[in-house]
């Protein structure tokens, strides 16, 4: 592996990702107006000059409640976004890496395995799921769920479950894995616990609430993961 292909670089995992593995490789991570992943054209000349080794697709519309409310922009970014770049990289030699999210399941149950079925209950996951599908098309994928809080709030639900990392405990455990785990499923998760106590485990002081009852179709209750990573 010597070059890396990262698309959504300018986010919060993106730009820490693009930092850590550039140490080591030559990265090529375009910014959405100079790669638009929407414009397959253009998408593809791109990774087909710089022939990447590896191929990391971040970019996303993570917002759960944005989601909801523009559906088509979900549909576009998630979805087709995804299509496009697996299309841009069906005669390239390399290995896709297609980062999910653990709103692939609907959290009816927690402790979810890579051997479980998506199910998930609101847009956000469903244009996840579909997209995890469409890149195990490719020869050489790996899907990665890697739940990390990327914002810190001062409110936090006591009654959602979660296996999640801080942003700056995840970065060298993804590249780990991409680098030396061959499995095309994992799951790069820590204990189950509340979201709330995560915070407090961690030694921020937030306020604790209830999901609101309004907001429980679309926020899972439990999506803690088992971890399989190395």
């Amino acid at each position: 592996m010597r070059k890396f292909f990262i698309t959504g670089g300018s986010g919060a995992l993106g730009k820490q990702l693009v930092d850590y593995i550039s140490s080591n490789y030559e990265v090529l991570s375009p910014t959405s107006s100079e790669c638009n992943i929407l414009d397959l054209d253009n998408l593809t000349n791109i990774i087909k000059n710089f022939n990447p080794d590896v191929v990391i697709h971040l970019a996303a519309f993570v917002d759960t409640f944005g989601c909801e409310k523009n559906i088509e922009k979900a549909i576009n970014t998630n979805i087709i976004g995804t299509i496009n770049l697996v299309k841009a990289c069906l005669n390239i030699n390399c290995k896709f890496i297609y980062l999910s999210s653990e709103y692939i399941f609907s959290g009816e149950k927690g402790n979810y395995t890579i051997n479980d079925r998506p199910d998930p209950i609101n847009v956000y996951g469903k244009t996840k799921s579909s997209a995890e599908y469409i890149v195990s098309i490719l020869p050489h994928y790996q899907i990665i769920r890697a739940p990390f809080i990327r914002t810190i709030y001062p409110k936090v639900f006591t009654n959602q479950y979660c296996s999640r990392y801080f942003l700056d405990e995840v970065v060298e455990k993804i590249t780990y894995n991409i680098i030396n785990n061959p499995n095309n499923l994992i799951h790069i998760s820590s204990e189950r616990m509340s979201l709330y106590d995560l915070y407090l485990k961690k030694g921020i002081k937030v306020e604790p609430i209830l999901i609101p009852q309004n907001q429980e179709t679309v926020i899972p209750k439990d999506t803690s993961l088992i971890n399989n990573s190395i």
